[in-house]
């Protein structure tokens, strides 16, 4: 385009960063350059593909495989990490997955377990259940299978993909602040006095229990008096 920049700003070159997408305007009157930064606000699942929301309205599809879903964003990496579905005919395995809001550019985070677990004998990942983003952005919790009997809160880094094996879990909500800011509210299969059953409890991060709760509803109870 002819003639749109003074002269003093002719040898200017617009740039656009990977992690926060920026928009510049050029301000004519005053011979200035005013930088509007637009930020991811939110991320979302439509029809299996990835979605991010601007913070100024505007929106822009991330993934086109059809078979995505519960998108994360990392806003400080400009990325988002999602669950790919792998359907063949005899198995539905998971991929952890991230992609760059900027350039789309998709990268697998994990499509592995470190282990075999005791249902299947596979280490294909055939659950993903209730990804989390920790705290400090650096990892992703979730669970998956990995006993007989029971299933596994695991954090998986998201830039080297390694797992650390947290503690038994078929279901878990990470506490972030208050007196018990890095705790969790754990379901758990395990071995009481009727034999096998599930149990809610408050436990560290590596398992061991705080307290322990008579069903799901006085844990939740309790959740309710700490907010």
């Amino acid at each position: 385009m002819k003639n749109l920049l003074p002269a003093a700003l002719s040898g200017l070159i617009l740039l656009s960063s990977c992690s926060s997408p920026v928009q510049k305007e050029i301000i004519q009157e005053t011979n200035t350059i005013k930088e509007v930064k637009t930020f991811p606000a939110k991320v979302h699942e439509k029809n299996k593909n990835v979605y991010v929301a601007f913070e100024d309205g505007t929106e822009k599809q991330l993934t086109f495989n059809g078979t995505d879903n519960d998108p994360i964003l990392v806003k400080d990496e400009g990325l988002v990490v999602f669950v790919r579905d792998d359907i063949n005919p005899a198995v539905q395995r998971k991929q952890l997955m991230c992609v760059n809001i900027d350039d789309l550019s998709e990268s697998v985070i994990t499509q592995k377990k470190p282990f075999e677990d005791g249902l299947e004998g596979t280490t294909d990942i055939l659950n993903i259940i209730n990804p989390t983003l920790t705290p400090d952005g650096k990892e992703i919790l979730f669970v998956t299978e990995k006993y007989a009997t029971a299933n596994e809160l695991v954090q998986v880094n998201i830039k080297t993909g390694m797992w650390t094996d947290l503690f038994t879990a078929e279901s878990f909500e990470q506490i972030n602040s208050g007196q018990y800011k890095g705790f969790f509210f754990a379901a758990q299969s395990d071995i009481g006095e009727n034999g096998r059953d599930i149990f809610y409890r408050l436990v560290n991060d590596s398992g061991t229990i705080i307290k322990k709760f008579s069903d799901e509803e006085a844990m939740n109870a309790f959740r309710k008096e700490m907010k």
